[in-house]
C-alpha cells in the first residue's frame, strides 16, 4: 500500500480514538470523593445497592451544604476593611514548621489575621499583617472593639495560605486566601495592652520523615489540610471515571463468579477501541511491524532517547533496564533491552537488532544471561522479541520518565514553592503549574506504588520505591535541555523543543516585569533553593562503592549512568553539595539572602530552574499521560509485563499464547490504568478552566499553534500543571 494512503489511515485512526466524552454524570451517578478514593481492584465507589443509596443521600446533603456555605457567604460576608481607630493593644506570637528538634524553621511572611464575630454572626476584621523573617507576627489592634459588648465571647486567630492565583483584566497576577490554621481564645482574656499565642508549630507543607524521596504531608491530626483538588477537577474526574469503572467492577465480578465466562477478547471488547487496534482493522499486521514499532518508540508514549552507537554513528540505541537487583516477583519477565535502529528514507528508526540480558523463562532464570536476536531468526521470534521490548520500555517509560520524572520530581519544587514563596512574584510564575501534585502523588502510592504496577510487572513494591530514589538521583535543572531531533519524523523532539521555547520566552518575560520584585524578596529564592538542595536524594551511584559490586553488577551500574546521563542531561562534573555526607542532585541556585540586578548568575540560575519546573510539569507529564492509551490500551499488543509461563520457549511465543500475557484480572486492570491516565481532561493551558493561567503564557503558546499543527500535535492537549 502506498505510504500516502498508510499516513492517510493512521491519521484518520487518530481521529477516531481521540478521547471526547459525553457522559456528565447526573443526581443518581456513583461519586468519587477524590482521587485517592480509587482502587485498581474493586471500586469504592461503585458497590452495592444500599451504598449506592447511602450516595444519593451524600449528594443531597452535599447540595444543601454547598447551598447554606453559599447563604453564609452572602449574609455574613468577611468584610476586607479593618475596624476601630486606636491601636492600642497588639496580638503577637510566632508561626513555625512543626519540628521533632529544639530548633524549629519559621515559617515566613506567612499572611494572619485576627477576627471577632458578633452576636449576629458578623464578621469584623480587627487586624492583619505577615509574620516576618523570625516567624514573629504582631498585630496591632483596637482594644474596644475586640472586646465590645456585640462580639461573641470568643475571637479568633487564622492563619491563611495562597490557594491559588488568579489575573485581572490587565494580565497582572493575584493571591487569593483561604484559611489553613484557626484557633481562638476568650474576649476576657484580653486584660492588658498585649496578647501572646507564643509559638504555634504547624504541619505546613512539611517534609515526610518516613522517606528519603522528598514527599509533604498533607493531612494532620488537628484537622488542618493543605490544599485541595479544585470543583471542577473533581467533577471532570467523575464524568470521566465512572464509565471504566464500571467495566472494570463488571469483570471482577465475573472473574469472581464464573472466569469461564470471561476472556481476553470480551474484555478488551468492552474497553473503548484504542489507536492501534484501529489501524489494524485496516492494516492488519502494520501495528506488529518494524516501522510501526520504531515510530512508537520515537514518537509514542516511550518517546525514547536514541542514543549515537559509539562504534558506528550511524546506529542510534534505545536502552531499556530491567530488574536491576530490585526487589521483583518471579511471575513476570523484565531483563534489560537494548535495540539497535538505522532509519529509512522517511526519517523512521527501522530496528535491526534487540539485545536482552536476563532471564526469558522460568526455567533458566540466570539474571546474567545475554540474547541476541535479528529478523534473520525469523518471522515469529522477531514479532515477540519486539513485544518483550514494547513491554520493557513501558515499564520504564512508566516508572522513571512518567511516575519519578514529571510526578516526584515536580512534588520536590512545588513543596519549596508552597513553603516559600509567599511575597515573592514567583508565586504568580510557579503555583499555578506545581499545583495539587502532591494530591496526585498521594493517590499514586496505591493506585501505582501499591497497586497496578506490583499486580502486573516484575517490579514489586519495595523494588519500586528503590528505583525511584535511584531515578530521581539523575534529575537536575542544572544541566537539563530539551531532546535533540534526529530526523524528520522526530515529532515528540520537535514538539518539545518548540514548547521549551514557549516556556523560555515566557519566564523570560516574566523576569522582565518582576525582576524587582523578585529581587528585593530574594531571601524566599534562597529558602526555595535551601529546600530544594536539602531535601533531594543523593546523586544516582554517589553513595554506592562500584569496586566492591560483582563484575556484572559493576558494568550493568556503570552502562546505566551513562545512558541515563544522556537521557536525562544530567552532568557529573556540575559542582554539588553534600548534607549529611550525602551528595544531593539538585544544585544550589544561590547562595544568597539578598542580591542586585548585577548577580546575573543566580538571576540566570533561578530562571533555569523555573523553566525546568514548568517545563516537567507541563509538556512532559502531558505526552507520556496523553499516549498511555494509544500505546497500552490493546494487552496483547502492548503490556506490563509477560509472564514466563512454564514453557522453555518463556516469554518467545506468539500473541495467540494466551499462558503468557497478563491474566485476566490484570488484563482489566491494565485496560481500566491506560484509560485512567489518558482520560485526564481537565486542567489545559489553552482552555485555563481554574483562570490560573498567565494570558502571557497562553498567548505565546497559541503563537506556536502553527508551528505544532504542522506536526500534528495539538497545543490545546497540553495541561498546565502535572495531572494524574
Amino acid at each position: 500500500m502506498e505510504s500516502t494512503s498508510v499516513k492517510q489511515i493512521i491519521d484518520e485512526c487518530k481521529k477516531k480514538t481521540r478521547i471526547q466524552y459525553t457522559n456528565k454524570g447526573g443526581f443518581f451517578s456513583p461519586k468519587l470523593k477524590s482521587i485517592n478514593h480509587l482502587e485498581v481492584g474493586y471500586s469504592k465507589i461503585i458497590s452495592n445497592p444500599l451504598t449506592i443509596f447511602l450516595e444519593r443521600l451524600y449528594v443531597v446533603y452535599k447540595n444543601l451544604r454547598n447551598w447554606f456555605n453559599s447563604v453564609k457567604e452572602r449574609w455574613f460576608p468577611r468584610n476586607p476593611e479593618i475596624v476601630g481607630t486606636v491601636k492600642d493593644a497588639y496580638l503577637t506570637g510566632v508561626i513555625s514548621f512543626k519540628e521533632k528538634s529544639d530548633v524549629r524553621t519559621p515559617i515566613v511572611h506567612m499572611k494572619v489575621v485576627f477576627w471577632a464575630r458578633t452576636k449576629l454572626f458578623q464578621w469584623r476584621k480587627l487586624a492583619e499583617g505577615y509574620t516576618d523573617h523570625e516567624g514573629v507576627f504582631n498585630l496591632p489592634f483596637d482594644l474596644r472593639a475586640a472586646v465590645k459588648w456585640a462580639n461573641r465571647k470568643n475571637l479568633i486567630f487564622e492563619v491563611e495560605e495562597i490557594d491559588s492565583i488568579y489575573f485581572d483584566k490587565n494580565k497582572v497576577g493575584h493571591h487569593n486566601y483561604s484559611v489553613f490554621h484557626k484557633q481562638t481564645f476568650p474576649k476576657s482574656d484580653l486584660i492588658g495592652m498585649g496578647y501572646n499565642l507564643r509559638e504555634i508549630q504547624l504541619d505546613y507543607w512539611n517534609y515526610r520523615t518516613d522517606t528519603i524521596i522528598p514527599r509533604t504531608l498533607l493531612k494532620f491530626d488537628n484537622g488542618d489540610t493543605i490544599q485541595s483538588y479544585t470543583q471542577g477537577r473533581k467533577d471532570a474526574l467523575i464524568e470521566q471515571i465512572i464509565p471504566i469503572e464500571l467495566t472494570k467492577l463488571k469483570h471482577l465480578l465475573l472473574i469472581k463468579e464464573d472466569s469461564d465466562k470471561i476472556s481476553h477478547a470480551s474484555i478488551q471488547a468492552d474497553y473503548p477501541i484504542n489507536l492501534t487496534q484501529c489501524i489494524e482493522k485496516e492494516l492488519p499486521g502494520y501495528t506488529r511491524g518494524d516501522e510501526w514499532f520504531g515510530e512508537r518508540m520515537m514518537n509514542g508514549m516511550n518517546c525514547g532517547a536514541f542514543m549515537q552507537d559509539p562504534e558506528n554513528p550511524d546506529v542510534y540505541m534505545i536502552k531499556y533496564f530491567g530488574l536491576c537487583n530490585y526487589d521483583h516477583n518471579h511471575e513476570f519477565a523484565l531483563p534489560d533491552v537494548t535495540i539497535y535502529f538505522n532509519f529509512n528514507n522517511k526519517g523512521i528508526p527501522i530496528p535491526f537488532k534487540i539485545k536482552t540480558v536476563g532471564a526469558l523463562n522460568a526455567i533458566n532464570k540466570d539474571q546474567w544471561q545475554q540474547r541476541e536476536f535479528t529478523p534473520a531468526d525469523g518471522e515469529m521470534l522477531w514479532l515477540a522479541v519486539k513485544r518483550l521490548a514494547r513491554s520493557v520500555g513501558n515499564v520504564c517509560t512508566e516508572v522513571d520518565e512518567h511516575f519519578v520524572g514529571t510526578h516526584l520530581n515536580v512534588e520536590q519544587y512545588a513543596i519549596a514553592t508552597f513553603r516559600n514563596f509567599k511575597h515573592s512574584p514567583l508565586s504568580i510564575l510557579l503555583m499555578p503549574h506545581m499545583r495539587e501534585v502532591s494530591l496526585i502523588n498521594e493517590g499514586a502510592d496505591k493506585l501505582i506504588i501499591k497497586g497496578f504496577l506490583p499486580e502486573g510487572t516484575a517490579l514489586n513494591a519495595k523494588g519500586l520505591v528503590k528505583r525511584a530514589k535511584d531515578l530521581l538521583g539523575m534529575f537536575d535543572w542544572k544541566s537539563w535541555r530539551p531532546m535533540k531531533s534526529i530526523s524528520e519524523d522526530h515529532r515528540y523532539a520537535q514538539a518539545e523543543n518548540i514548547f521549551f521555547e514557549v516556556v523560555e520566552n515566557y519566564v523570560n518575560t516574566f523576569f522582565e516585569q518582576n525582576l524587582k520584585g523578585i529581587i528585593s524578596h530574594w531571601d524566599e529564592v534562597y529558602r526555595f533553593s535551601q529546600d530544594l538542595v536539602n531535601h533531594s536524594v543523593p546523586v544516582f551511584l554517589s553513595d554506592v562503592d562500584l569496586d566492591a559490586l560483582p563484575t556484572n553488577e559493576r558494568n550493568q551500574a556503570l552502562e546505566r549512568l551513562a545512558y541515563y546521563k544522556f537521557q536525562y542531561g544530567f552532568d557529573e562534573t556540575v559542582t554539588r553539595e553534600k548534607r549529611n555526607n550525602q551528595l544531593k542532585v539538585v544544585s544550589p541556585i544561590t547562595h544568597k539572602t539578598s542580591i542586585s540586578a548585577e548577580d546575573t548568575e543566580d538571576i540566570n540560575n533561578l530562571k533555569r530552574a523555573c523553566k525546568y519546573a514548568i517545563m516537567q510539569a507541563t509538556f512532559m507529564h502531558t505526552w507520556i499521560n496523553e499516549h498511555q492509551y494509544d500505546d497500552l490500551g490493546e494487552v496483547l499488543y502492548s503490556c506490563g509485563g509477560l509472564r514466563f509461563g512454564d514453557k522453555e520457549s518463556g516469554v518467545l511465543v506468539p500473541e495467540s499464547d494466551l499462558s503468557i500475557a497478563p491474566n485476566l484480572t490484570v488484563t482489566t486492570q491494565q485496560l481500566w490504568f491506560a484509560n485512567f491516565l489518558s482520560r485526564t481532561e481537565y486542567g489545559f493551558i489553552t482552555k485555563n478552566e481554574d483562570g490560573d493561567v498567565n494570558p502571557i503564557f497562553t498567548e505565546l503558546l497559541e503563537s506556536k499553534r502553527a508551528d505544532f499543527d504542522k506536526i500534528g500535535v495539538s497545543i490545546d492537549d497540553i495541561e498546565s500543571r502535572t495531572n494524574i
